[in-house]
């Protein structure tokens, strides 16, 4: 359950405070789904669930009264809804945002993404705290964890002391993001590895390891002692 919750004040005045809760939740992971390249049809990205799973992540709402307020944020012109379930029973709702776009910490992240995966089949949404995935300066993480985080902090910290390179905006670093994650599959243990391995190897860039020549063999006491340094 999600204990504290955020919501725009121009979205309260436009839509009701109950509207500014959802339509910030459903902003949220429509951003996050954005920035992992996943859920996109009919050139949007979306987000899912059933009303059931709404009742459970605002415990104040009735399922009923969640059903109302989807409904009002649509004929209001905030929201779409679709169904791109693979099973024809399957009545999971998928909703977007009608402008298109997922203004996040001031990031428009729709018009650095590309349509290159398919949806996984629905589940409902889970309960990760709004504000998870999202750290200070805007970006949203493709990985929750403080690990995943730590690690994009080192290679940043890599990039300026080794190839006197820092990201000159945060669109630019969200790409950055997108890249890894797709590369390492939307794996985080591949998406370390991953820079780990580029950092050993004195890359500018991350990429996938069979896109390079492993002339050098990783040796990890050393990539070790190279972070002391940082």
């Amino acid at each position: 359950m999600i204990e504290y919750f955020t919501f725009s004040t121009k979205d309260a005045n436009q839509y009701g405070v109950d509207g500014a809760i959802m339509l910030h939740h459903l902003r949220y992971w429509v951003a996050k789904n954005e920035a992992n390249d996943k859920n996109y049809h009919d050139e949007r990205y979306w987000t899912y669930n059933s009303q059931t799973a709404f009742s459970k992540l605002f415990p104040f709402w009735t399922a009923r009264k969640i059903g109302r307020l989807l409904t009002k944020l649509e004929e209001d012109g905030a929201i779409m809804s679709g169904n791109y379930n693979d099973k024809r029973y399957d009545r999971t709702k998928w909703f977007t945002l009608v402008n298109g776009t997922t203004n996040l910490g001031g990031i428009h992240l729709s018009k650095m993404t590309n349509a290159l995966t398919k949806n996984d089949s629905p589940i409902p949404d889970n309960n990760h705290s709004i504000t998870q995935s999202t750290n200070k300066g805007g970006l949203v993480m493709p990985f929750d964890s403080p690990k995943f985080q730590k690690f994009w902090g080192i290679w940043k910290d890599y990039k300026k002391v080794e190839h006197k390179f820092a990201y000159k905006s945060q669109v630019a670093e969200q790409a950055a993001l997108k890249h890894l994650n797709k590369i390492s599959n939307n794996n985080e243990a591949k998406s370390i590895e991953l820079i780990e391995y580029a950092i050993a190897h004195g890359w500018k860039g991350i990429f996938p390891t069979k896109e390079r020549n492993a002339d050098k063999k990783f040796d990890s006491d050393e990539y070790r002692a190279y972070l002391d340094t940082l």
